[in-house]
């Protein structure tokens, strides 16, 4: 009789390491999660630095998401912290050389009334 409590015990054994196999052989086939670092980043912004990036998106494309994608990689490891505005992005993408520009205008206030400098210039003539 205890020779057979003693096979039972063994087989049962052979059985749990056998599935504890299966089971390590399923997660091991199981891809890591992928993480998203541009998400990341663009969860990092601002509502102008947002603003600032879509500039950015729309002058140079591809080459503005790679290096949004760098700096969620850099937020996601903790070598950056916080939260970055419209003149941080500005000063990454200058210093990186991809300047963004910016749309500007002068107006001129007289008395209440707004002109644009090309009116007033115009008006002179």
């Amino acid at each position: 009789m205890v020779c057979v409590e003693k096979d039972i015990e063994l087989i049962k054994r052979r059985m749990l390491l056998e599935m504890q196999k299966k089971m390590l052989a399923k997660e091991a086939k199981r891809e890591p999660e992928r993480i998203n670092y541009y998400e990341v980043f663009v969860s990092h912004l601002t509502d102008d630095g947002k603003e600032m990036f879509g500039k950015a998106l729309e002058q140079y494309g591809e080459v503005a998401r790679k290096i949004g994608e760098k700096l969620g990689y850099l937020f996601h490891t903790g070598r950056i912290t916080g939260s970055l505005d419209a003149s941080t992005i500005y000063w990454i993408f200058q210093e990186a050389g991809l300047p963004i520009r910016l749309e500007t205008r002068i107006v001129y206030k007289k008395k209440g009334e707004v002109k644009s400098i090309s009116d007033l210039l115009k008006e002179e003539e």
